[in-house]
């Protein structure tokens, strides 16, 4: 068992996905470094360990402790087993922080816990333009499953 700040892996169960689950909508935009094909590499792997029943987070978002309809967010996609449970509100913030800087600061005063993590997020919004490695080589070689756990590399989004 791999425990994170936020999450936990128990790979106890025997694996019964081995496709990886494909992203169907618009490529997303570069965000904290990362370009939209290296942030949906890492969706893929975390949407796989979770169908595969491995993954595992409290339903309470660690930005506001409201409990429900918790989501992940993560700030890095080369080590998307370490996301961060958030509600939508908190999500949505995160992501146009830059857009809304007043509406970020009155939230985090307001809404969000003392001492969370995100109050030592840039203001900047994640536009950092450096790119960070994220190719399925890189994801897989740090990648937290023991050596029984089949993923099938040739499905990793290319773009």
């Amino acid at each position: 068992m791999h425990r994170f700040q936020f999450v936990t892996f128990a790979f106890g169960k025997p694996q019964t996905v081995f496709r990886l689950p494909q992203w169907r909508w618009p490529v997303t935009r570069p965000y904290n470094g990362f370009s939209g094909g290296a942030r949906i590499r890492g969706w893929q792997l975390l949407r796989f360990y979770q169908q595969n029943g491995w993954l595992y987070y409290d339903d309470v978002c660690s930005v506001t402790g409201m409990a429900g309809g918790v989501g992940l967010h993560n700030e890095d996609y080369s080590r998307p087993w370490t996301a961060y449970p958030v509600s939508k509100r908190s999500h949505t913030l995160i992501h146009a922080r830059a857009r809304y800087p007043n509406a970020w600061t009155e939230f985090l005063a307001n809404e969000a816990l003392s001492g969370t993590w995100a109050k030592g997020l840039s203001h900047d919004g994640g536009a950092s333009t450096a790119d960070r490695d994220c190719g399925v080589v890189h994801l897989l070689e740090h990648a937290p499953h023991p050596q029984w756990v089949v993923v099938p590399e040739n499905e990793f989004d290319c773009r």
